[in-house]
């Protein structure tokens, strides 16, 4: 298997396992020609018993090579391809969130599990661009991305719980 596609399946790994504990559903989109790798759904409850059915759509991106992103200590920048970054800046009932899992450099650390334990080390951070004017860059764009704001866990715990 390539390495990009053990990457791939890392994140979706990674996705998959924050949201069966947030008790959300993930699916995952086979063909994915809109920058959509999979989508987040639940049904939230509002007051007075009120129900909310919530969907996002993930493109989910995976790296570990330095030259891919740079670690700014409070920000990330990130080179996304620009057709993704000009699919997630479209209007859409239901808006393209890019999920960006960061792996460590060294590929021996990425995954270890004992009898007790499975560990992913990395983080996915999440960034979302519907608002944002498409770019007519050729190759990559450089987004920008919150890294104290924009922790998956942190959003499928607090926000989807």
């Amino acid at each position: 298997m390539q390495i990009t596609q053990i990457k791939e399946d890392i994140s979706i790994s990674y996705i998959s396992a924050l949201c069966a504990y947030a008790g959300i559903a993930y699916e995952i989109v086979r063909h994915d020609a809109d920058s959509t790798d999979g989508i987040l759904k639940k049904r939230i409850l509002l007051g007075g018993n009120r129900k909310f059915n919530a969907e996002l759509r993930i493109q989910l991106k995976c790296t570990s090579s330095p030259s891919q992103y740079t670690d700014h200590g409070d920000t990330l920048t990130y080179k996304l391809k620009v057709k993704n970054y000009n699919d997630l800046c479209l209007p859409s009932t239901t808006p393209i969130i890019l999920g960006l899992l960061i792996l460590p450099e060294e590929e021996k650390l990425w995954v270890n599990w004992t009898e007790d334990e499975l560990l992913i080390k990395g983080c996915m951070y999440w960034a979302e661009f519907s608002k944002e004017t498409e770019s007519s860059n050729e190759g990559t764009v450089s987004v920008k991305i919150n890294k104290k704001m924009s922790l998956m866990w942190k959003v499928c715990r607090t926000y989807w719980r």
